[in-house]
């Protein structure tokens, strides 16, 4: 017994090993591929009961089963592996005359090295006589497009009104590559809505406020017009939900800070948004007034009269709005805080400064901008700021701009000199807050020096072809993305222009902004509304310094 044993061990080793992935090697960079299909792809009178697919390599099989679509649905379906082939089998008899897509999304990824499928993959095959033949085909434009379903609904026996795919599953699916295009195929003739969706749960339904999505017109596929070609979609989350307070907090027995779940229209926002009450004595807290904190208009801090030692108050927020136009509801305009014991003892201070440093670069027709931890006594006086010119200390004059309560601008009268050394001084003995704080004795000095715009690049050029409104063209520096991305509007006749652009290489998009939010609207799902059109400039542009790019031709196509 003991060399049987021995005897057979080597050929079980053998036998194990053989279903282990090769060691060592190279690293594997190539993404799998379907190297074989049956039935024949685009076969006609199918009759039977399942599809085999099999890849070039190992490949996660729940990497597979999850990227795997057909259309129209098949609810029923069971997966068959052996090795690195799959079978679907399909466990309901499948409609008669019908052109079926099985489609493998590029989530599938190799089991060596995690590599995902470059290309969604589609095998067609009809139950009828005859295969349909309509073509979509399009591109997502997103930092991240592969993934993203392309979902696609057949509208001619329903109403378009009453589709909303937060409910229904499309009739037809696939899936952007990592380039962001996509192709629908074998498609009936119709008219199709499209839907571009990041489906995060992988339900085949759109969920609001999780799954960012996009929109554009619905397309028509005829016996004798089957492509449609240059379908393009943007993406975004829809907001769906009104704002509400997060937190109110006493910071002093005169400041409460507020704080949103999420931005608030500038504009909706006012003094008479915030009543406080004494919920002891039911009586009013006087509410003094208001700033924000920043410019993303989520963080408040209100001034109120003097607080009363740990008595509870409640806060009420009334008729804001957010960003989308939501108001503020009911059941989330309030909130609890209690009064403060410390007083009010602490001067303002600077929480932000467009001059963060001697090297920040500041050009000739800058406003120099200051945000303060508190709100100011007003008027503030031109002595509050001195500026010099630094190699003579020769005074420069100034105008001083209030922002809001807690932030100003300064403003040189005459031009500043490029490659000039600036000198800014804040005296802090007139810089107070309502309850007369402020540091004595002290300055704060502000080196700077002028940059040359000249230094910096330039894009002119005209946007053609489009009819209607001015649309809003957009650069963005892909070579260093920590650029802000900047805009323009186009003059009557398409002109465009934008100076001081850091060097690097700029992608230009045109957008017909109809709602004047100077934001490329990605449309809604339901009810419906189309996303605002695009155009993407074929090519890059390169900015150089001291070089200015003119003539750049932008078609609308």
């Amino acid at each position: 017994m003991k060399y049987f044993i021995i005897f057979v061990l080597p050929f079980l080793l053998i036998a194990c090993a053989g279903q282990r992935l090769p060691e060592g090697g190279p690293a594997d960079s190539e993404p799998p591929v379907i190297i074989s299909v049956s039935p024949k792809p685009n076969s006609i009178n199918f009759s039977g009961g399942s599809v085999s697919i099999e890849f070039s390599e190992y490949v996660d099989r729940r990497s597979v089963e999850g990227a795997i679509f057909i259309s129209p649905s098949i609810e029923n379906v069971e997966y068959d592996w052996s090795g690195t082939e799959l079978t679907i089998l399909f466990n309901q008899e499948l409609r008669k005359n019908t052109t079926y897509v099985v489609s493998v999304g590029t989530d599938v990824v190799d089991v060596r090295a995690g590599n995902r499928m470059a290309k969604a993959f589609s095998i067609s095959f009809s139950t009828g006589d005859k295969i349909d033949n309509g073509l979509i085909t399009g591109k997502v434009y997103d930092e991240k497009p592969d993934g993203v379903l392309i979902y696609s609904y057949r509208l001619n026996d329903i109403n378009p009104d009453t589709l909303n795919p937060a409910i229904s599953k499309p009739d037809y699916l696939t899936q952007a590559g990592a380039t962001g295009n996509f192709e629908l195929i074998n498609l009936a003739a119709g008219k199709y809505r499209l839907f571009a969706v990041r489906d995060e749960y992988r339900n085949l339904i759109y969920d609001p406020e999780t799954d960012a999505a996009g929109t554009t017109d619905d397309v028509v596929i005829t016996t004798i017009d089957t492509l449609k070609s240059g379908i393009k979609f943007i993406i975004a989350k829809e907001d769906t939900t009104p704002p509400r307070i997060l937190s109110a907090q006493s910071t002093d027995n005169r400041h409460v800070f507020v704080q949103f779940s999420e931005p608030l229209d500038s504009s909706s926002v006012s003094i008479k948004s915030f009543q406080i009450l004494d919920t002891a004595g039911q009586k009013s807290l006087s509410v003094l007034n208001y700033f924000p904190k920043g410019y993303q208009f989520n963080t408040f801090t209100v001034l109120t009269e003097k607080q009363k030692a740990d008595s509870l108050y409640l806060l009420k927020v009334d008729g804001v709005k957010d960003k989308a136009g939501f108001v503020i509801t009911p059941i989330a305009q309030t909130k609890q805080f209690t009064g403060s014991t410390v007083n009010d003892t602490i001067p303002p201070s600077i929480v932000f400064s467009t001059i963060k440093d001697s090297t920040s670069p500041i050009f000739p027709h800058n406003e120099l901008v200051f945000e303060f931890s508190d709100m100011l006594q007003l008027p503030i006086r031109d002595s509050t700021v001195s500026l010099l010119r630094k190699k003579d200390s020769s005074q420069v004059p100034i105008q001083l701009k209030v922002l809001n309560p807690a932030a100003f601008s300064v403003k040189s009268k005459t031009k500043f000199l490029v490659n000039e050394r600036y000198l800014l001084r804040l005296h802090w003995n007139q810089l107070k807050d309502p309850f007369s704080n402020f540091r004595k004795d002290s300055v704060s000095s502000f080196s700077f020096t002028i940059s040359d715009p000249e230094n910096l690049g330039s894009i002119e050029g005209a946007f053609t072809g489009f009819i209607g409104r001015f649309p809003i063209i957009e650069a963005q520096n892909v070579t260093d993305k920590k650029q802000p991305v900047v805009r323009t509007k186009t003059s009557e006749i398409g002109k465009f222009s934008f100076t001081q652009l850091p060097e690097g290489r700029y992608t230009l998009k045109a957008f017909d902004d109809v709602n004047k939010n100077l934001i490329n609207d990605a449309g809604k799902v339901f009810p419906f509304v189309r996303a605002e059109q695009f155009f993407n400039y074929a090519d890059t542009i390169r900015v150089r310094p001291r070089w200015p790019v003119d003539g750049v031709l932008f078609e609308a196509r």
